[in-house]
């Protein structure tokens, strides 16, 4: 749209697409790095239980929306549905690109497992806290309020964190 800030085009993108989507995606893979973690011998070790857990709540989620949809929406053909939903919840996969992709180069680049997986969860916190961020300036918060609501939602990626040091 003319005019339109890039900042306000990347919120407008998000509001569109799938934002819960995304952040479960983020959630998924942060809980997952947490609880394996110390059960591997390398960070690779953390990306395939990841890409497992994100894969099946991905599917579960389509799953549901092709399934139980026709009780709210009414009826519609299979493959129409199968589309919509897969193009709906493919959020869910993008959330935990960011964590996976630092994990996999932190660890091409030498970084010892278990910080590069703390590395990975910190970005969780980043991306949680960001999404948040602009979704309150999106919906006209002051800066200052949405970065209050960012913190908030911040602190579950920080529970990920914690949680991470207490199981293992």
């Amino acid at each position: 749209m003319a005019g339109e800030t890039v900042s306000r085009r990347v919120a407008r993108r998000m509001a569109e697409g799938n934002p819960a989507g995304l952040l479960y995606g983020a959630i998924l893979t942060g809980a997952v790095m947490s609880a394996t973690a110390g059960h591997v011998a390398t960070a690779y070790g953390v990306i395939g239980p990841c890409l497992f857990v994100v894969a099946v709540y991905w599917l579960a989620d389509i799953y549901v929306r092709v399934f139980a949809g026709p009780f709210r929406d009414g009826r519609s053909p299979l493959s129409h549905r199968l589309r919509a939903a897969a193009g709906h919840e493919s959020r869910v996969l993008l959330g935990g690109v960011p964590a996976l992709v630092l994990l996999v180069v932190t660890s091409l680049v030498g970084v010892k497992a278990s910080l590069a997986v703390d590395l990975a969860l910190w970005l969780t916190v980043v991306e949680l806290g960001g999404v948040a961020y602009i979704a309150g300036r999106y919906v006209g918060s002051s800066r200052a309020a949405a970065f209050r609501e960012s913190l908030a939602a911040a602190l579950l990626g920080v529970l990920m964190v914690v949680a991470k040091s207490f199981l293992h």
